[in-house]
């Protein structure tokens, strides 16, 4: 960490003095990696003398041991900081400036106190290792394996803006000179089964390592921008604490553990490659391309050494080569696949699905919408305007084609859907079904018929809506909607949410079967991003993220399921299912009022549909009524989109030269995964015996305890026994052939008697 301003101005005056150097600073850069470029804006610009290069082998006196160097001082800085060292070590990892004219690396190199190394000792308090950051210096590099012995000032370097003492930095050398050395025994990587302790890592800062076993792709979000992924150990993902326990002290607790146990990779690179004023878009990402998309979850066995390093404020696995440009430097290996659509049993489907600013409208036609840009400098998605979604005619086809590809391999009966355009909210046009009308038409020509069809909006709508909305689109030959939908429009969700939109449907049968009737209310609570405005006291506490774990807004998605649970009663007696959008993990508060309220929680069970900030959990519900929850079969969530890099969203199309849009599949469609219930809603129709009874009975069909069939085939059968009855009651079929054979003997009798006469 820097020192005061004041004693880092003396010390470095004063060294510049004895040593003839220019007075040009060593400095943090100016970009926040959170919110710009990783990109260094000053670098230190030692002075370094023809003597600099790499001479021939001399004798060495009073040397300083790197571990003395690394030795805390104040806090985690060098107690040598800005003090004048020679020190002795091995090269472990080299990252020559301008190797790569299009991506700025770490230029320098990593020495370690020759025959270190092996076994970790956990007890260690200083490091072997060091980093000699060579800046705009004209000395020659040396080379992984050589043997040097460098002279220079001792620093520290965080990479954050306003670094306190308190900041985490890296220690380092400014060479002065850099000559070959003799008689250093080579370096052994230490080997770790984990992530270090803090105080640990500090113990190993700098030193050559190899993590053993597996560890997991955590998450992936900085890869398209930096190149590095977050990685833990073991064969899972670390998981959002609140979708575990209960937020507060539990979750608090749950989320320390975490962190503890995630680090990075990193490319040995520091430029940020989505900022298309540099250049870093056009070399090969170094941990994912096409065909080997990385995802979340992927698992990752480290095949080389890497360097623990400190890098803009936490420790990193750094290659020993920049591996941005360079894959096949890459120190891993990554395996994993991309799962296939889950199929689930039942005779109905209905699935739910944020599908990420769906707006058939673009920003190119709204006046004044600007956008964000691709490497060829072209709009690819809206920038602060009304539209949210594509700007360009390109990129709405690249998001829709996945979109389409996605809802189409669910294959579901009816989806409930989020984040679609509402054009009349948006000013664009009075047709509220304008975006659902273009999706629909875009699933039937991809489906090569009319297979799909969309539930209109209702009659009466909130005077105030969102700019998206939620919308059900079916499939016209399994399903039929009964009545109208209805929005639910309550102040719970006014200018803070998307209101709730129910819907009755019954399964379409043929004459042998009959199928239960359901209603779907799909939802979309206030997000976690921000809290309402204009609020105060106790509504201002309750919406302001306190730490808990439930992020923004929490009171306010707390009122939203209250007025969820009250909507719903109305459907009481009906199979109804609430599915969406909530925006809260699985044991948050809004989901324990459903769960207090009645409602089944069917979805989850460890299945994640989003990912954030290196946490995996479940945003998309899917709730029950006690009607309903028998009928279910099973639910499960795709893992189409949350695990995937946001590399592979329409909305990066053309960011890179060597990654194509994948335009062939549905993977990374939206940024939430949809989740998938199945329904066992239709029966059959109980038939009527065939054939006449044996012992026919007006008792029988009158019968209270036969089971019921069709009532027009029942009361046939019964008004066939009843006559059949009456029939036989007059003995006619009986009697007849009776009295024609008496008649018949006693004509024969008469005739016989007249012939005796």
């Amino acid at each position: 960490m820097l020192r005061a301003k004041k004693r880092t101005v003396i010390g470095a005056l004063a060294a510049f003095s004895l040593f003839g150097m220019p007075l040009a600073a060593y400095a943090d850069p100016s970009e926040d990696p959170t919110s710009g470029s990783e990109t260094q804006a000053s670098t230190p610009t030692p002075s370094v003398e023809a003597s600099a290069h790499v001479r021939q082998t001399r004798a060495v006196s009073a040397l300083v041991s790197i571990p003395d160097i690394q030795t805390p001082g104040d806090g985690d800085d060098s107690q040598l900081i800005n003090q004048t060292v020679e020190t002795k070590g091995v090269v472990t990892a080299a990252y020559p400036k301008g190797e790569n004219a299009n991506l700025k690396g770490l230029e320098g190199f990593t020495i370690q106190t020759p025959g270190t190394g092996g076994t970790w000792d956990p007890a260690r308090t200083a490091s072997d290792g060091l980093f000699v950051f060579m800046g705009k210096s004209s000395a020659t590099m040396p080379s992984i394996g050589d043997c040097v012995v460098v002279k220079g000032k001792v620093a520290e370097y965080s990479g954050v803006k306003n670094a306190t003492a308190a900041t985490q930095s890296l220690t380092q050398l400014l060479p002065q000179s850099i000559t070959a050395a003799t008689d250093c025994d080579p370096v052994k990587p230490t080997e770790l089964s984990g992530v270090p302790t803090q105080d640990q890592m500090e113990a190993l800062e700098s030193m050559l390592v190899l993590p053993k076993d597996t560890w997991t792709i955590t998450d992936n979000y900085k890869t398209n921008r930096y190149g590095t992924r977050s990685l833990t150990p073991g064969t899972e993902v670390l998981r959002t604490a609140t979708d575990v326990v209960a937020p507060g002290a539990a979750a608090q607790a749950y989320e320390s553990e975490n962190a503890a146990k995630t680090i990075d990779l990193d490319d040995a690179s520091t430029t940020d490659l989505t900022n298309f004023k540099q250049n870093g878009h056009k070399e090969r990402y170094a941990y994912l391309a096409n065909g080997a998309p990385a995802r979340v979850g992927y698992h990752v066995t480290f095949t080389k050494p890497v360097v623990l390093e400190s890098r803009f404020g936490s420790f990193v696995f750094q290659p020993t080569q920049m591996t941005a440009g360079n894959p096949d430097r890459s120190p891993v290996t990554i395996t994993g696949e991309r799962p296939a659509a889950p199929t689930v049993s039942g005779d109905t489907k209905v699935a739910t699905f944020n599908v990420l600013n769906y707006f058939s409208d673009l920003g190119e036609n709204e006046l004044g919408c600007k956008g964000y840009e691709d490497r060829n400098h072209k709009y690819v998605t809206d920038k602060n305007c009304k539209l949210r979604g594509a700007w360009s005619s390109q990129a709405f086809a690249n998001q829709q084609t996945k979109i389409v590809q996605a809802i189409n391999t669910i294959d579901a009966d009816v989806v409930a859907l989020e984040e679609i355009e509402n054009p009349v909210a948006s000013g664009v046009s009075t047709d509220r079904d304008g975006a659902l009308k273009s999706l629909v038409n875009a699933l039937n020509a991809a489906a090569g018929s009319e297979v799909w069809a969309y539930v209109p909006s209702p009659s009466t709508v909130p005077a105030n809506e969102d700019v998206i909305r939620i919308a059900f689109i079916y499939k016209k030959a399994k399903i039929a909607p009964v009545g109208d939908s209805v929005i639910y429009d309550d102040p719970a969700y006014t200018g803070l949410a998307r209101q709730p939109l129910a819907q009755e449907f019954k399964p379409i049968t043929d004459v042998n079967h009959e199928g239960k009737n359901f209603v779907v209310i799909a939802n979309h609570f206030k997000s976690k991003g921000s809290a309402p405005k204009n609020l105060s006291g106790a509504e201002a506490a309750a919406n302001t993220d306190n730490g808990d774990g439930q992020g923004n807004s929490n009171g306010v998605r707390v009122k939203q399921a209250r007025a969820l649970a009250t909507f719903a009663q109305r459907f009481n007696g009906t199979p109804t299912l609430l599915v969406g959008d909530f925006n809260a993990y699985t044991m948050e508060d809004p989901l324990k009022v459903l769960t207090d309220a009645g409602w089944a929680h069917e979805s989850g069970h460890g299945d994640s549909s989003y990912v954030y900030g290196g946490r995996s959990g479940s945003m998309d519900h899917v709730f029950a009524n006690s009607a309903a929850h028998p009928l279910i079969t099973e639910v499960k969530s795709w893992a189409v989109n949350a695990q995937e890099s946001i590399a592979f969203e329409y909305s990066r199309a053309n960011y890179n030269a060597y990654l194509a849009f994948e335009a062939d599949n549905p993977y990374r469609a939206s940024d939430h995964n949809p989740e998938i219930i199945g329904l066992n809603l239709i029966t059959p129709i109980a038939q009527p015996p065939v054939g006449p009874s044996a012992q026919p009975s007006d008792q029988a069909s009158t019968n209270p305890s036969a089971p019921a069939g069709n009532p027009e085939q029942s009361a046939s059968a019964t008004k066939a026994k009843q006559k059949r009855s009456k029939l036989a009651s007059t003995g006619v079929n009986e009697t007849i052939p009776l009295a024609l054979g008496a008649l018949v003997l006693g004509v024969i009798a008469c005739a016989m008697r007249r012939r005796t006469l």
